[in-house]
């Protein structure tokens, strides 16, 4: 972690301010936060450029195109806790397979592990208002994955489709094919 300074205009520090407050959260973790959602859009969008100079132009699929990066690191970070198709049956082994994914998303996305970290772990980013998020609370849904895809529905409720179907392919025992 880099200690940085920051100026910003009166309005946006007002507009950060109530933001953090509603989430909950110092006003340094909100902003923090913010801006490495920005590079991390900024990083993609340049490794996405560099890709479909490559390619062919085509159509590109459509859930994936509007995903948030959010709703995206997480799924990957289930697919990869749920890659054998099992749920971890105790929140030890779930912890285990957590750490190994935030390791690997991290890694696939080219990004720092506490930026996956983060978006699987912090209300900021997965909580609702009466739906605070921690470590704990990420480690218990995915022992109890219909909790995790139900609070996923409602925090993204334009991405429910795509949602259902991600959990139906990573577990199609649990929650069918569709």
């Amino acid at each position: 972690m880099k200690l940085i300074k920051l100026t910003m205009s009166d309005s946006a520090y007002s507009t950060a301010l109530a933001l953090a407050a509603a989430h909950g959260i110092p006003l340094e973790s909100y902003i923090s936060g913010e801006v490495e959602d920005l590079l991390d859009k900024k990083r993609n969008k340049q490794r996405e450029s560099s890709q479909t100079a490559d390619k062919p132009t085509g159509p590109q699929p459509s859930s994936s195109s509007i995903m948030r990066d959010t709703l995206r690191q997480v799924l990957d970070v289930c697919a990869y806790v749920y890659r054998t198709g099992n749920v971890p049956n105790d929140e030890v082994h779930a912890r285990l397979e957590f750490r190994d994914a935030v390791r690997t998303v991290a890694k696939d996305w080219n990004i720092g592990e506490t930026s996956v970290r983060d978006k699987c772990c912090s209300s900021r980013r997965l909580g609702l208002p009466e739906v605070p998020v921690n470590t704990d609370t990420f480690i218990i849904w995915l022992c109890k994955p219909e909790l995790l895809r139900d609070h996923l529905c409602r925090k993204f409720p334009n991405c429910v489709g795509e949602v259902h179907k991600r959990f139906a392919e990573l577990l199609p025992g649990k929650f069918g094919t569709n």
